[in-house]
């Protein structure tokens, strides 16, 4: 399952936030834009989750979207990350 769900550029929903928490890393929070930066330790991929239904509660279901890792450079503002103690579904210690 792992394979066919990370060959997809994006996961949405219950099943995305399943996945993720299961396998990503959170590096960063906008709480400002209603976005978070995650990055798959496995792999190396960067995943942003953003809200983009904003008509709704809570922004809606989240989608979670590979993005490069200059993309998320530029989106997030960060420099490199210490992940070497991070596991899915923690926060990246800093």
């Amino acid at each position: 399952m792992r394979d066919k769900q990370t060959d997809t550029k994006r996961l949405k929903g219950n099943e995305g936030q399943k996945f993720a928490r299961k396998h990503f890393v959170q590096i960063v929070v906008d709480d400002v834009n209603w976005k978070i930066l995650h990055r798959d330790p496995s792999t190396g991929e960067y995943w942003k989750e953003f809200f983009p239904d904003s008509e709704m509660h809570g922004g809606g279901p989240p989608v979670f979207e590979r993005i490069s890792e200059e993309d998320a450079r530029r989106e997030f503002k960060f420099d490199r990350v210490a992940l070497s103690n991070a596991r899915p579904g923690t926060k990246d210690p800093q």
